[in-house]
């Protein structure tokens, strides 16, 4: 007989692993939970006991192992979603579906998935599909779950955001059509748990607020991250549809509003815009969330400019005929775009937000019942913040208010940029650009120079000047010089930006009809490869540009599209081709940008071309490197290029030309320190109107934008630590982040260590705090975005985290004890809270930290605690007479002992 332990076996350990994901999946971890119940699924290696059951043999037990292998994956499945992987998830939902198609759950999951991916009518095909299948194998309808859903689906309920936050291995909470389920009956989060007092022996750096948190903290803490402020540009759409014979039936009405519907999703795809009914038939469009992008007040704008254009445009009704009289007509819309700070409230199943609140909603509602019909209005703010270039002007007798002018309608010209700044400490740079060009002319072989650094650091504008230095005549010869961009939105083609390099070499314009691309690129085409079949090359290039290949406009919709690996060996050979005419310079902007393929294509370009005089240069923000560290390792030829801050004098001369001063000021100073090196930075500080003692008044919206994409750029964890690094301050230590947080230490270590790689924080060689590790933010815009991301509520708790983990320190630290204190204070009357208990707490906590100053022999920091309980104590507290002589008794022991130290000297 065999015996073996059951630890042996890998069904122990699959249950096991099911198990703990189970736990990790109620709890909302979803990324662990993901990872336990993949663990999990990986033990399978095909059906249980094959070589059994390949024998003839059937077993109970081997269909419930099978169930459950389904329930496992299904919760995976749950876990995935939440964690946003709608469009990874598509294939394997289907796969399963294939083998279980009456598998109600995991075609709730399907359905959720290719509703979000803005696939409805397969959604539906799919519910019908599964109808169809229990009625003709069962004699069944659908359960109550998935004809929820379904409705859900058909009214484009706003509650589907809220994805599927079923319990483990049961049904999904679909949305209810009828409304939120009654209080009694919705799911309450965990009650938290009170922290564990500090013991005495647990003060110190690193110590104090250390302890693992419960599950019901980091419950909490989840809750917390649901709420945040941010700014945000929204685009708010009213239409009304009329009939000739009077009003629309209802049932016109509701096709119209979804055909509506699907038609601004469809617009507003390019743009990045959030669209949310509003209201009947109000539409909302809100840009910045659930990420922020630097340019949303640009993108709301001309995604607004971009819906005028297609309800002008002539085409069919948006409510068709149903066979009445009246005939139906085209809608009379409204439009209106505001800029505002919003409140985002998320479900922690999905990365959408379930709910935008915010003054500029009521504010754009207001204008929107103003705007004549067919109109856009725009407010100030958002004109100012990304209108430049667009062509509006403000709407006469309406303060505050711009539309588009009449002289440029469709707003498509190009976006204002401030004037350059001098060309400063970037002669280092431009040697390493002229060298390689240089060394690529002599040896006439292809290199790759990539030019890496943060927003506004000065690549292009490096970039900029290595061109103008090649088009002077010096040195080789003159290349051709290309240069292309990657748009950060409304891309014509997903070939960006090696599409643009094709348009530079051709004088192809974008968005140029067919009936003009094809003649010009076959012409460029022939005159490259005189000597070969040039079709297949037009066709591919064609397809590169969007346009459909010429083969397949001839031959109707049958042609097919071109294979992705053909239009790449396309561009290969006409760069080559092109190279070996005359050396050519081909510059890549945004790389980052661009898609993962046209990366992978840029990356390995070099050693995949043959001899010819090509330098290839891109530009891109470090974040290139966070998502490809291995850019150009061990690649023939290829160099990374870091453009590094400029130095706080080549900052203050920056800010001094933006200003038009010749010398600097104090408070040009100032602004330096907060530009910290970064060109752009300078000069939007520069053209601030006053850089006080509070920075937070001086960021110009520029700044400010790119801060808040930068930090959406983060992780969900590495985004919440670096906000509790912001509550700590300016200046802030790893284990006073861990009490702030509830983290563990060394998981915070991690992320810190992170945002030091990313350039937002600065390690500080000696720490303040013996034993611990200081960093400091490098740009104060950072800090200040980060706080203001955190709801008031919030704030009150995480300062007062933070005071109690600083009156724990050995070494007390009063200044900043009393700083998280009155900072709590401050925030809590704001918010109406009352702060006579938060008072007392305050002044008792510094009292006890002059004790321990004392105790340790530092009167002047005993003093000093002492003096802020002081400031902190009302004058009606019975305790503050005994503080009064305490206070007096102390210093007037410290100065006595000064006097016998250093006795006074007489003549």
């Amino acid at each position: 007989m065999l015996r073996i332990e059951p630890e042996q076996l890998d069904l122990t350990e699959f249950h096991e692993l099911v198990t703990l994901g189970r736990a990790r999946l109620a709890a909302g971890d979803w990324t662990q939970a993901s990872e336990l119940l993949r663990r999990a699924l990986g033990l399978w290696r095909g059906p249980v006991l094959a070589d059994v059951s390949d024998a003839g043999l059937t077993w109970p037990e081997l269909a419930a192992l099978q169930g459950i292998r389904l329930a496992v994956h299904e919760d995976c499945i749950q876990a995935e979603l939440a964690m946003g992987r709608d469009r990874e998830l598509i294939g394997e939902l289907e796969s399963l579906l294939e083998a279980e198609p009456t598998r109600e759950r995991l075609v709730a999951q399907l359905m959720v998935v290719l509703y979000n991916c803005g696939r409805q009518p397969e959604a539906l095909d799919r519910y019908r599909r599964t109808r169809d299948l229990l009625a003709d194998r069962f004699g069944l309808e659908p359960g109550r779950d998935l004809r929820r859903l379904q409705r859900a689906i058909l009214s484009h309920d706003p509650a589907l955001a809220l994805r599927l936050t079923a319990a483990p291995g049961g049904a999904a909470d679909f949305p209810s059509p009828t409304g939120p389920r009654s209080e009694a009956a919705a799911p309450q989060p965990p009650r938290p748990r009170p922290a564990p007092a500090a013991r005495a022996g647990d003060r110190g750096a690193g110590r104090a607020g250390t302890t693992d948190a419960p599950a019901a903290e980091h419950a909490l803490r989840a809750s917390w991250e649901r709420v945040e402020r941010r700014p945000a540009s929204v685009v708010m759409v009213r239409a009304r549809w009329t009939a000739d014979g009077g009003t629309l039936a209802p049932e016109r009405v509701d096709l119209a509003v979804k055909e509506l519907t699907a038609g601004i999703r469809r617009e507003m795809a390019p743009f990045g815009g959030h669209v949310r009914r509003a209201f009947g038939s109000v539409w909302l469009v809100v840009f910045g969330v659930p990420r922020a992008h630097e340019d949303d007040a640009e993108r709301a704008l001309r995604a607004a400019l971009a819906l005028r254009r297609h309800f002008e445009a002539p085409g069919p009704a948006s409510g068709p005929a149903t066979g009445t009289s009246a005939t139906a007509t085209r809608p009379v819309t409204h439009l209106v775009v505001g800029t505002g700070e919003v409140v985002v409230t998320y479900d922690d199943s999905a990365p959408e937000p379930v709910e935008v609140t915010g003054q500029v909603l009521d504010a754009c509602h207001h204008l929107l019942l103003q705007v004549p019909r067919g109109e856009l209005w725009a407010a100030d703010s958002t004109v100012e913040a990304g209108g430049a270039g667009l062509g509006f002007a403000p709407v006469p007798g309406v303060p505050g208010v711009h539309r588009p002018a009449p002289s440029r309608p469709d707003g498509r010209g190009s976006s204002g940029h401030p004037a350059e700044p001098p060309f400063l400490e970037r002669t280092h740079e431009l040697n390493l650009l002229c060298g390689a060009y240089r060394d690529t002319v002599r040896r006439q072989l292809p290199h790759l120079v990539t030019v890496l650094g943060e927003p506004g650091i000065g690549k292009t504008r490096l970039i900029g000047e290595f061109a103008a230095s090649l088009r002077d005549g010096t040195g080789p010869p003159t290349p051709r010089v290309l240069h292309a961009g990657t748009p950060a939105f409304d891309a014509h083609t997903p070939y960006e930006p090696l599409a643009g390099v094709v348009r530079a070499y051709t004088g192809i314009r974008a968005g140029a009809p067919a009936a003009v691309v094809l003649p010009a690129l076959t012409g460029v085409v022939r005159g490259l490869f005189p000597h070969a079949a040039t079709g297949p090359i037009v066709t591919a290039l064609a397809a590169c540009l969007g346009l459909p290949a010429p083969a397949a406009s001839a031959q109707g919709p049958d042609g097919g599209a071109v294979p992705r690996e053909e239009v790449l060996g396309a561009l290969r050979q006409f760069l080559e081709e092109a190279a070996a005419d005359r050396p050519l310079v081909v510059v890549l902007d945004d790389l980052h940008r661009a898609a993962d393929f046209v990366r992978s294509f840029v990356e390995d370009l070099t050693v995949r071309l043959g001899p010819v005089a090509l330098l290839l240069i891109a530009g891109a923000r470090s974040e290139l490197l966070h998502t490809r560290p291995s850019w150009g390792c061990a690649k023939r030829r290829s160099v990374l290029l870091h453009v590094a801050p400029l130095s706080t004098a080549a900052t203050a001369a920056v800010i001094g030309a933006a200003a038009g001063r010749r010398h600097p000021t104090p408070a040009d100073d100032r602004r330096a320190a907060l530009a910290d090196g970064n060109p752009l930075f300078a000069q939007a500080y520069a053209r601030a109107a006053d850089v006080g003692a509070d920075p937070a008044a001086a960021h110009p919206p520029a700044v400010l934008a790119v801060a808040a994409a930068q930090l959406d750029g983060l992780d969900r964890t590495a985004r919440s630590v670096l906000r509790d690094a912001a509550v700590v301050g300016g200046t802030l230590w790893r284990g006073a982040v861990a009490a702030v947080s509830r983290r563990d230490p060394e998981e915070v270590g991690r992320s810190l260590e992170l945002l030091e790689s990313r350039e937002l924080l600065r390690r500080v060689r000696r720490s303040g705090v013996p034993g611990d590790v200081e960093y400091a933010f490098r740009y104060a815009v950072s800090r200040y975005v980060a706080l203001a991301q955190l709801p008031g509520r919030v704030l009150v708790e995480r300062h007062l985290r933070a005071a109690d983990w600083a009156a724990l320190l050995d070494v007390p630290r009063p200044g900043l004890l009393a700083f998280h204190y009155d900072r709590a204070i401050a925030l809590a009357e704001a918010d109406g809270t009352p702060v006579e208990a938060m008072e007392r707490r305050a002044w008792e906590a510094l009292v006890g930290a002059s004790a321990r100053a004392a105790a340790a022999g530092d009167d002047a920091l005993a003093v000093s605690c002492l003096d802020h309980a002081l400031d902190r104590c009302p004058p009606g507290e019975p305790e503050r007479v005994w503080l009064v002589t305490h206070h007096h008794r102390i210093r007037d022991s410290l100065g006595t002992r000064a006097h016998r130290r250093h006795p006074a000297v007489t003549g």
